[in-house]
């Protein structure tokens, strides 16, 4: 047997786990949706932080090359003057005796210019041929094509590497180069295009390039002017004493007073530290990754720990709520267990139970008044058929006890029995009346609804009453329709209540009066009137007029025969066909039965045996 409570904890369950399941599932969502962005906003950060250090490492390896070819600038601002002073003095004493054996200044600069492996300037608009123009042009190439010993180098910078720097001097022309040792050896030069870079003061530029034996370097570019002559720095390769201005009016230094000094390192070390910090940056990232499912996986376990415990709080406490929740229905339920055939009353105040109880206890309380009601109607019934079969029993008693009392004549008894058989036969229309109540009641009665032409029907009950109300005085008048009157309804029952309510008329009729009836039809409903001249009925009776074993006139029960039962089938008639009855009555002016029935009821009461014992009815 199911119980409600458990249902109750059922549907609570299966509500409850839904809930939580779906809560579980959008927290699961919602976290890994924000680990995942904390994630990516911190691999971006892993990411800027390697490029950064990376950015820095590189700056700094640039920087110190930058600052170690500066370094080596200043070292040949310092040595290249003395050896300008000593080479000036060479130059000279090389220049001379060429001049007298030559016998011209031309032959012995073009003499020393070949003898050191100079190629002078060739001559052009801005290098006119002739002696002073190319002497200083002879001088400038000559003294700016001057080598710098690395061991100067190495005296002037402690910090000078000479296995793994490279250094590498040019001149205004590459053919005269300084470079340091490891590149003597291997033979190599470090490229050089002196188009390439623009005539400013100072200036620098960073590259990779290729080293000796294919190894990859990086190196710095740096263009340092430098004196060559005690007097200052010589005039372009113009006119002499130029100033040296360019079109957009900045002073311009000659590239012949320019050193390229060079310095490159291998890059071994920098991709090494490089690829340490990529190391670091790659575990950084594998750390957050295992911590971000470390953390996903103890959100998933903290929320499933959390749901469970309140699935399990809740399967204790439910029961217990429920029960509390129950209670006034408990409470309810027995208040009515302890209603009896006796007490139809409930001991609980609808007060004492919870808004959604109280109707329900109003109604169960009316129903059982309707109940109680129904036990005293059936009580009442009992005692009234009891009232009423005793009469005309005792009455068929007496008759036959005082016939059988002596010995009577033949009309004697002839006369008794005729007594007897009156007797009889208003007992049998009293017992066909109560069978007829309680088929009513048990549901055998039948409703067979047809077509019907009510006409016919009225006709043939004005041909039955008509010679009994004239044989009691009375004038019977039926108003004959001029209107098809025809609907669906029960054609036996319609007739038996119009021939009752004709009955009631004769009965309850005074002397000389008059009965009639008529039909119409009014919209989709016929109403049929049966209207008396009788004794009428007063206002406090009308209610209580189709009740069974009610009489207005108690004086009739002697005989049996008005034992209060007929209206009440007349009602009941009604009632299956779909249709309503009223009275309209005045005291001492008569009655009026009014019916009106529908010419297609909607819903046709069909009653079914409800019993297979007549005596549960009484």
């Amino acid at each position: 047997m199911k119980s409600t409570r458990s249902q109750l904890i059922i549907y609570f369950l299966v509500l409850l786990t839904v809930g939580l399941g779906t809560v579980f599932i959008l927290a699961d969502r919602v976290v890994d949706q924000v680990l995942v962005e904390r994630q990516k906003a911190s691999i971006e950060a892993i990411e800027l932080r390697l490029a950064e250090r990376i950015k820095n490492e590189r700056e700094k390896f640039d920087s110190e090359l930058l600052t170690h070819a500066r370094l080596i600038g200043r070292v040949a601002r310092a040595e290249y003057l003395p050896q300008s002073e000593g080479e000036t003095r060479q130059f000279h004493k090389q220049l001379v005796p060429l001049y007298f054996i030559n016998m011209g200044p031309m032959h012995s600069l073009w003499a020393v210019s070949w003898q050191n492996g100079i190629q002078p300037p060739r001559r052009g608009p801005s290098s006119p041929n002739s002696a002073p123009s190319l002497y200083w042009s002879l001088l400038r190439t000559y003294f700016s094509n001057l080598r710098l010993d690395e061991l100067f180098i190495r005296s002037r910078d402690e910090d000078y590497d000479s296995q793994n720097e490279f250094v590498q001097i040019n001149g205004p022309f590459s053919s005269r180069v300084s470079r340091s040792d490891n590149l003597l050896a291997s033979s190599f030069s470090l490229p050089f295009d002196r188009r390439s870079f623009s005539r400013s003061l100072e200036d620098y530029e960073h590259s990779d390039v290729l080293l000796p034996y294919d190894q990859q370097g990086r190196r710095v570019l740096l263009k340092c002017p430098i004196p060559l002559l005690s007097f200052g720095r010589f005039p372009s390769s113009g006119s002499r004493g130029s100033s040296g201005r360019g079109e957009d009016g900045r002073t311009r230094f000659d590239p012949l007073q320019m050193i390229y000094i060079q310095v490159a390192r291998e890059t071994s070390e920098l991709d090494r530290t490089i690829f340490l910090f990529e190391q670091e940056a790659a575990i950084d990232k594998l750390k957050l990754q295992n911590e971000t499912n470390r953390t996903v996986r103890w959100v998933r376990f903290a929320i499933g720990l959390i749901s469970l415990t309140t699935f399990l709080a809740c399967i204790v406490g439910s029961s217990w709520l429920i029960y509390r929740g129950l209670k006034p229905l408990n409470q309810l339920s027995e208040a009515v267990s302890k209603v009896t055939e006796k007490d139809f009353h409930l001991t609980m105040n609808s007060s004492e139970l919870t808004l959604e109880l109280r109707p329900i206890h109003d109604r169960l309380q009316e129903t059982l008044d309707q109940l109680k009601n129904a036990f005293d109607r059936e009580k009442q019934a009992v005692a009234d058929i009891s009232h009423e079969l005793r009469t005309p029993v005792a009455s068929l008693l007496a008759t036959i006890d005082v016939a059988i009392r002596k010995p009577r004549s033949t009309t004697e008894y002839v006369q008794s029995l005729t007594e007897c058989r009156a007797i009889t036969k208003q007992l049998g229309l009293l017992v066909e009346k109560i069978i007829s109540l309680a088929y009513i009641d048990a549901g055998y009665n039948q409703t067979e609804f047809q077509d019907v032409d009510l006409r016919s029907i009225l006709n043939s009950c004005s041909t039955i009453i008509r010679p009994l109300a004239q044989s009691h005085g009375f004038q019977f008048h039926y108003l004959e329709s001029e209107q098809d009157l025809v609907l669906h309804t029960d054609p036996k029952k319609i007739q038996e209540v119009i021939l009752n309510l004709l009955h009631n008329a004769i009965e309850y009729n005074r002397e000389n009066g008059s009965i009639t009836l008529a039909a119409e039809q009014l919209n989709k409903e016929i109403e049929i009137s049966v209207y008396d001249t009788g004794i009428g009925i007063a206002d406090e009776h009308k209610d209580k007029i189709f009740q069974r074993f009610y009489r207005v006139d108690a004086s009739r029960t002697a005989t049996g025969v008005h034992a209060g039962l007929g209206l009440s089938i007349v009602k009941e008639y009604v009632t299956q066909i779909g249709g309503n009855i009223t009275l309209e009555s005045k005291p001492g002016e008569g009655s009026t039965f009014k019916i009106r029935l529908p010419l297609n009821p909607q819903s046709q009461i069909e009653t079914k045996p409800k019993s297979k014992s007549l005596l549960k009815l009484f």
